[in-house]
């Protein structure tokens, strides 16, 4: 069954349709559609969109050109948005003119009034869709997206519920609701004083512990005095074979490529190239002053493993590779902890000095430490309430050695439980938490048992870097919150990123330069080009000016022989040759005197040359 579809905008015009549509949502992807919010409406010419004209004045639809890349992109989306529903779906959607540019519904957002809006994704996930496979409302909408009044304080934080402190002096503290006006809380606070000078000493750890300064393996290679080729092979699995067919790694294993992982304080990546630490550089120092013939042995390596004979030629060459892994293990190469590229995480001696003073500061905490403090007329948006974690802590922050603490009352994790990160993902975080839990894990040997786990970054709130601090003033400005989302994405990026909405160049194919984008080809025409007519510019005769028109042509068409007739001269030079049997007054002829040239203009070659284009001009 083939479905055909009745554009209903068929006979309107673009204008009228980007007033209606623009700013309003509409339905695509049908038939499973899903909710968006239309942001422009184009042709295969122009792209409206709303936009103020005048500052204060309210937004109007202006339309604007496509470039000349717009133009084919705009033509091959269409296509594209054909060829799925006629091919994939047996849908006959007619002519495509007009597209809507929508961009997804992401979910609700909650605003500091407690009303939960509608959230859109942003212009890098915009698509586009043809105006007559839109639907502007259906009969059902989804129950989980549809927006909310603010509720009452009352009803949204009842009396005894629990939430978390926001203001600026006892920021993350544990508190409770104890009471609620029109527009305003009363909480109790309950705090350890010596929290905030706890979370800088967990920062300071692992500050100290890490090694700040690494250097590119082309300057490693020339502070070690080898090449980059041995650096390359040595920091990587440098595989020998013994006198018994055994093989051994002598490498360093600080790299490995094909994984795509690194050893944590030794060795990263950045874009193309491998950085290592100071720590690294040493090892390989000591490396090379203890067994120099291996680096020698990786500057003649080729593609096949190498003997162990060919590197220790006068003396036992296996008694020798026994005392370089002994020598390779006593400096811990075989303990280096192998991670992935695109993560960041602290070594297992870091987490044991955290794990240790997590100790030292909870044997030294007792109930008559805690202090209670009792805090009236604030507004809703001082407290955050567990359930609206996963709205409001959308873009925080976080680095190694932060200290966290638990605001999500769904999970393995206690509610209020603190702790500090010792790894971080790309959407996710590894914590080691101050007290073990039944879900508790090792993550991976890392730390003690039911003590790690791996948790997502909008169920905690970061204690040592305060992002969401709010005013207890309910007349105050509203807090400033972290725009820009946070992707910790470690490693190598590419070399080039296009921009949004355009393919990468591959292969041989170079990028569209912005600067050569919308300018025109010019063809300079050449008026020592003939054939076939006289050409005005031959060498002897005066070059006529060229014909009023681009480039250098006639606005009109250029004269066209007949068959059989006279072919005069074109404009810029040429034209296209005479018909069979008609006049040519360059045609030599059977038995004719032989010419002085070849007639285009080149010197004379010989007798018998045939004569073809400008007549000839004797040379002086």
């Amino acid at each position: 069954m083939i479905v055909h579809i009745k554009n209903a905008h068929e006979d309107r015009k673009v204008e009228a349709i980007a007033q209606e549509m623009i700013d309003k949502k509409a339905f695509i992807g049908w038939p499973f559609l899903r909710e968006g919010l239309v942001v422009a409406v184009s042709d295969e010419l122009f792209k409206y969109e709303k936009m103020s004209v005048v500052p204060g004045a309210p937004k109007k639809v202006v339309s604007n050109p496509h470039s000349q890349q717009g133009l084919s992109l705009w033509k091959s989306k269409a296509e594209r948005i054909d060829y799925y529903y006629s091919k994939r779906c047996g849908v006959i959607a007619g002519d495509i003119d007009i597209l809507i540019h929508v961009r997804p519904l992401k979910g609700l957002k909650r605003l500091d009034s407690g009303a939960f809006v509608k959230d859109f994704e942003g212009a890098d996930k915009e698509v586009e869709q043809a105006l007559q496979m839109s639907v502007s409302e259906v009969m059902s909408e989804d129950v989980r997206f549809m927006e909310k009044e603010a509720p009452p304080l009352s009803e949204e934080f009842p009396e005894g519920s629990k939430v978390f402190f926001l203001g600026e002096h006892a920021y993350g503290v544990a508190a409770q609701i104890t009471g609620t006006t029109q527009d305003s809380l009363s909480v109790v606070l309950a705090f350890f004083p010596s929290d905030k000078a706890e979370n800088e000493e967990f920062k300071s750890v692992v500050r100290n512990r890490m090694s700040e300064l690494y250097f590119p393996s082309f300057k490693v290679a020339d502070m070690v005095a080898v090449s980059s080729k041995v650096i390359s092979k040595i920091t990587s699995s440098f595989m020998i074979i013994t006198s018994d067919g055994q093989k051994v790694n002598l490498g360093l294993s600080l790299k490995f490529e094909g994984k795509g992982m690194k050893v944590i304080d030794y060795s990263r990546k950045i874009n193309r190239y491998w950085e290592f630490s100071e720590k690294a550089v040493q090892l390989i120092r000591e490396y090379k002053a203890k067994a120099p013939e291996v680096f020698i042995a990786a500057e003649r390596s080729k593609d096949a493993m190498t003997k162990s004979r060919e590197i220790f030629q006068d003396e036992d060459s296996d008694a020798r590779v026994k005392e370089l892994k002994t020598w390779l293990m006593s400096k811990g190469v075989r303990d280096f902890e192998p991670v992935s590229l695109f993560c960041d995480q602290l070594k297992k001696d870091t987490v044991k000095e955290i794990e240790d003073l997590q100790a030292k500061f909870t044997q030294g905490r007792s109930a008559s430490a805690i202090k209670k403090a009792i805090v009236k007329g604030i507004p809703r948006q001082a407290v955050l309430k567990p359930a609206h974690a996963v709205y409001r802590l959308q873009n925080q922050r976080f680095a190694l050695g932060d200290r966290v603490t638990m605001v999500q009352d769904s999970g393995s994790v206690p509610l209020s439980a603190k702790g500090v990160v010792i790894g971080l993902n790309a959407k996710s975080m590894d914590v080691v938490w101050d007290v073990p839990f039944m879900a508790g894990t090792t993550l991976g040997g890392r730390c003690s048992q039911y003590r790690g786990l791996t948790v997502e970054f909008n169920t905690c709130l970061n204690l040592t870097h305060a992002q969401y601090i709010a005013s207890t003033n309910p007349r105050g400005p509203p807090p400033q919150q972290p725009q820009s989302s946070f992707q910790p994405r470690f490693g190598p990026y590419p070399a080039v990123r296009p921009p949004p909405g355009q393919a990468p160049a591959a292969g041989f194919r170079p990028a569209p330069g912005a600067a050569k984008q919308g300018t025109p080809m010019q063809i300079l025409a050449n008026p020592n080009r003939g054939r076939g007519g006289f050409n005005t510019a031959a060498p002897g005769l005066p070059s006529s000016p060229p014909a009023d028109g681009v480039n250098g042509m006639a606005n009109h068409q250029p004269p066209v022989a007949a068959r059989g007739g006279f072919a005069p001269s074109h404009p810029r030079g040429f034209a296209p040759r005479g018909g069979r049997g008609g006049f040519n007054p360059n045609f030599r002829g059977r038995g004719g005197p032989p010419r002085t040239d070849r007639g285009r203009g080149a010197p004379f070659r010989g007798v018998g040359g045939r004569g073809r284009g400008a007549p000839a001009v004797a040379s002086s």
